[in-house]
């Protein structure tokens, strides 16, 4: 769904999302992304990304519940800890000014959690997550998506994306396709 608002570049997307968690159990989420459109003489229309969301609504049985997630990050992994009571999210950046003004971080992520169903903070990448395939669409089209986005949509999409967004990454750099400099 898309909507362009009133004659300005403004560009806001809305769709939902089925999600297969670590464990295989799966939940559907309702996404949001704003930004502007941008377009290139003679090319393809693309857009750039200003907040991205994700509200969680059919939870298996025994989930707890967390806040929606709000941010300027491109959320990639979502999991869930049930002895922790604790939701883990994985953002990524779209582009490099952002990853230079968060210092360059390596693994290149922003990582969230949500204990208990309480708001989400910013913590250390969890070891655990990396390596991880995402499960959440990383690049949504600038003409907008489908009403809902399936896991098998995802997984073809996903054999095309940029290695920062197929999976956790340990490492990012010239070996491992860093479209960004590094040093």
């Amino acid at each position: 769904m898309l909507w362009v608002l009133g004659g300005c570049d403004k560009v806001q997307l809305a769709w939902r999302e089925d999600v297969q968690l670590q464990d295989g159990q799966r939940l559907e989420v309702a996404r949001t992304a704003t930004g502007k459109q941008r377009s290139e003489l003679g090319g393809p229309k693309s857009w750039e990304q200003s907040e991205m969301s994700i509200a969680f609504e059919q939870l298996p049985a025994g989930v707890t519940q967390p806040p929606a997630w709000r941010d300027a990050y491109v959320p990639m992994l979502i999991d869930y800890a049930p002895d922790k009571r604790t939701w883990s999210l994985v953002a990524a950046f779209y582009r490099c000014e952002t990853w230079y003004a968060l210092g360059r971080p390596m693994p290149p992520y922003v990582a969230y959690q949500s204990v208990d169903g309480q708001p989400w903070q910013r913590v250390a990448l969890d070891e655990r997550l990396i390596g991880r395939p995402a499960n959440l669409l990383t690049g949504p089209r600038s003409d907008g998506e489908p009403k809902r986005v399936t896991i098998e949509e995802k997984e073809k999409r996903r054999r095309g994306a940029s290695p920062l967004f197929r999976e956790v990454l340990r490492q990012w750099g010239s070996k491992e396709e860093n479209f960004c400099r590094p040093g």
